[in-house]
């Protein structure tokens, strides 16, 4: 028995831990959207936002604040988000009549009459109101001159010349240029406001490490620099070879279809964040991530909380919580299964001879207690109780 119970207990940690690292190695939390679950992830993106708020006696009033101040900026999205997020954010009546807005285009006509009329009345000159939108029935182009920004000519020659010059320049904007230009092939409106959304990224202080990191690996091994020169110095003779038209055939004769198709659809994901959140809340998404393997949980905030989780990633520090705030279920594999199941048995296993154990040890005190009460009943024969004959 203590060599089982030996087993289970270094079994079930070992498989424990190959448990959690193949959920982390295969990714095997989708985070797919659904009516249910964004109304989940919009309550706790609400909540994060409240979170901004340290005065509770004024709650109201810092709010209001924080919705000024986005105007004040010029950030639509972010001051829509904030007002959006009141039920979260203040509290006592007007939260709750608040929280019966069958919609967004509802609550925001609510929270309007709550501002103060300053903020009132430069919120409505400023942010197209939803309900105005719903009733013409035209859609919201949220950054009007967020796509295209990146296809200039120009722009890719000088980076070309730079490249060129200087090997271990950042091949970022130099690849996402071409990438707009069309010199990897088409290009949809969602990987071009992906390329603008991921380049304003970086060019942000609170950029991550780590997501830069993953990110120019997929750039060298879409576009690989050392290849480019090659190419253009080779194709240029004696021309030049930053010149557009040789740079742009070197670059397309370096390419990594494979690879590049790989970047394409990150820059697609970062796009879809840029539709539903704005182009300056996919950029702030971005520095809440710390690898590639967190857009899909970016893009859920971004589909399910839209200006709300622009106005969270804009303001949140960058501590994993508006992460976490979105949820995935679990996609059961095989591995996985196996995992689960000898960390189930070892559990079960010490969980069983613990309980033998203790068993045995209440049934000895027991039985000893039985054999002190048989001994209490014998008779005492001393001297005493002898008479001579």
């Amino acid at each position: 028995m203590a060599f089982a119970f030996n087993l289970c207990l270094l079994l079930l940690p070992l498989a424990a831990a190959s448990a959690f690292l193949i959920v982390e190695r295969d990714q095997l939390y989708a985070y797919e959207y659904s009516d249910a679950g964004a109304r989940v992830v919009r309550q706790r993106i609400e909540r994060l936002n409240g979170e901004l708020i340290q005065l509770d006696f004024d709650r109201e009033r810092q709010w209001d604040d924080l919705v000024a101040m986005e105007l004040m900026a010029g950030d639509v999205a972010a001051a829509r988000g904030f007002l959006l997020s009141a039920p979260g954010m203040i509290s006592g009546r007007q939260a709750s009549q608040l929280r019966r807005s069958e919609n967004d285009a509802e609550l925001e006509l609510a929270a309007l009459e709550l501002l103060t009329p300053g903020t009132r009345a430069r919120y409505e000159a400023t942010v197209p109101l939803l309900s105005r939108r719903a009733a013409s029935g035209a859609a919201e182009r949220r950054d009007p001159n967020g796509a295209g920004l990146l296809a200039d000519e120009r722009n890719f020659e000088l980076l070309a010349r730079n490249m060129l010059a200087d090997s271990n320049s950042d091949a970022l904007q130099f690849v996402l240029t071409g990438i707009a230009l069309g010199l990897a092939g088409d290009v949809t409106a969602n990987v071009d406001r992906g390329a603008a959304a991921l380049l304003a990224a970086s060019r942000r202080d609170d950029y991550p490490a780590d997501l830069a990191y993953d990110v120019a690996t997929q750039i060298e091994a879409a576009a690989p620099r050392a290849a480019f020169r090659l190419a253009a110095t080779e194709g240029a003779g004696d021309g030049d070879a930053a010149a557009y038209v040789n740079a742009s055939a070197a670059f397309r004769q370096t390419l990594s279809l494979e690879q590049m198709d790989t970047l394409k659809e990150t820059l697609a994901v970062i796009g879809g964040m840029a539709e539903t959140a704005s182009l300056a809340g996919a950029a702030a998404l971005l520095t809440h991530a710390h690898t590639l393997a967190d857009l899909p949980r970016l893009s859920l905030l971004a589909q399910a909380g839209q200006d709300r989780a622009a106005a969270a990633a804009k303001r949140l520090p960058r501590d994993e919580r508006l992460l976490r705030s979105a949820r995935g279920e679990l996609t059961m594999t095989r591995d996985l299964a196996t995992a689960i199941a000898i960390s189930a048995a070892a559990a079960l296993g010490m969980i069983g001879m613990i309980c033998y154990m203790l068993f045995r040890i209440c049934r000895r005190v027991w039985q000893r207690m039985r054999d002190d009460e048989y001994g209490g009943e014998l008779v005492d024969i001393s001297s005493s109780n002898w008479n001579p004959l």
